[in-house]
């Protein structure tokens, strides 16, 4: 029997599977090092040409990502970017530098947000030093928009689109495709990783875990946005990281003295939660984000959260 391989690019292990009606597509990945903050991009690749989700962040992990696409001698047809978070489309530019012109496909909160968050970022981190080498300062596009529940052809392959809503980014799509049984998480699924809530939509993030754990098999493997392949049945231990940072903030600001005068934690008292959590999950990983800022902005969404409940009552 033929198989669908997914492959790590970089040279880790392959998970071999069952073929279906695809017997010819195989799924491959790149994953970037820890300076990129260890982002994966997947490429699918189909009979006569290659569907790739999310494009990177650097333009040296961008041109080697493109180098392997070029070498399976078939053209990009598609990219389908997940989220509107810059390591998962800063990319863009260079790809079409290397492959040529192809259509961008994401929703339109994603696409409404690229101007933003590209603008943030760059503001935001000195260069070149933060990723090792500067990010590129052009911008990409999307070309054609998707819908929730679209079925969208690349290269012949059949991919279902799930747009979530706000979670771990203002809009998060996950991408079924049937004949290899995978789901492409995006940033929806952090299996054993500090989960990035800092936007402040950790409700959001919850039911996305909700959403996949009902919709797909415990066995369906999960591609996500950072760090390897896993299975659905690492969701309930996602949920419950997101629920303790949760539990823990919130239990920090019913004490009078821990809030500033605009309602947030003070420095001392976020420091707090946010030593409470390292302890609690020190064998987390941080997909190469300083651990301490990335659960300090976790504490902060959930405070973010909190208080935007508090004022809707």
């Amino acid at each position: 029997m033929k198989k669908n391989i997914i492959a790590a690019a970089l040279g880790f292990s392959l998970i071999a599977l069952p073929a279906a009606q695809a017997e010819d597509a195989k799924v491959h990945r790149y994953a970037a090092n820890h300076l990129a903050w260890s982002t994966n991009s997947y490429w699918v690749e189909g009979p006569d040409g290659v569907a790739l989700i999310d494009a990177q962040l650097v333009p040296s992990d961008a041109k080697m990502l493109a180098a392997q696409i070029k070498a399976t001698g078939k053209p990009l047809k598609g990219v389908i970017i997940t989220h509107p978070h810059l390591d998962h489309f800063g990319g863009l530019p260079t790809l079409k530098d290397e492959l040529g012109d192809f259509p961008v496909y994401a929703s339109q909160v994603t696409a409404d947000n690229f101007t933003s968050v590209h603008k943030q970022i760059l503001g935001y981190y000195p260069m070149p030093n933060a990723f090792g080498e500067a990010l590129d300062e052009r911008l990409g596009s999307v070309t054609d928009i998707i819908s929730d529940g679209q079925e969208l052809s690349i290269t012949g392959l059949m991919f279902k689109i799930h747009l979530l809503g706000a979670g771990e980014a203002a809009d998060n799509a996950v991408i079924y495709q049937k004949d290899l049984n995978v789901v492409f998480a995006g940033d929806t699924y952090y299996p054993h990783t500090h989960y990035y809530v800092g936007e402040g939509h950790l409700d959001g993030a919850i039911g996305h875990l909700t959403f996949l754990k009902n919709t797909y098999p415990a066995d369906t493997f999960v591609l996500p946005g950072h760090n390897d392949v896993s299975r659905l049945t690492s969701a309930d231990e996602q949920i419950a990281y997101i629920e303790t940072v949760q539990k823990l903030t919130e239990e920090a600001m019913t004490k009078p003295e821990n809030l500033g005068e605009n309602g947030y934690l003070t420095q001392a008292a976020r420091r707090g939660v946010v030593d409470s959590l390292l302890e609690k999950y020190r064998s987390y990983d941080d997909f190469g984000f300083n651990p301490r800022q990335l659960v300090a902005g976790n504490v902060f969404g959930a405070e973010k959260e909190i208080l935007t409940k508090k004022k809707g009552m």
